[in-house]
């Protein structure tokens, strides 16, 4: 598992370019007081998250797996997306943590 936090923002950008047919794509990095945020929003086709789990092609498990790594440094990720309309990922670690990655502390 990589513990860069730039990591994440790369495979999601990855993923808008072989799944999502978007023509535009916005990446946000915002460094808070207690944490940090990134957001990628695309206009791309979008997805039924909630089906994800269910996907027989086996689609979805790149999400399950960004959202393991990022839970597993007590950070959340929140996706939003409705077919058609583009898809919205979020995730957010704590500010400490993120120093601390940096320095190589952890």
């Amino acid at each position: 598992m990589s513990r860069s936090p730039s990591c994440a923002p790369r495979r999601r950008l990855a993923n808008v370019g072989k799944h999502a047919s978007a023509t535009q794509v916005g990446l946000t990095l915002s460094y808070m007081e207690d944490e940090v945020a990134v957001d990628v929003r695309d206009d791309g086709m979008g997805f039924y998250p909630a089906g994800l789990a269910l996907s027989a092609d086996g689609g979805g498990f790149g999400l399950t797996a960004m959202r393991q790594r990022v839970e597993r440094l007590s950070g959340t990720l929140e996706i939003e997306s409705e077919t058609g309309a583009g898809t919205a990922i979020s995730a957010c670690v704590p500010a400490p943590l993120v120093e601390e990655l940096r320095q190589g502390q952890t």
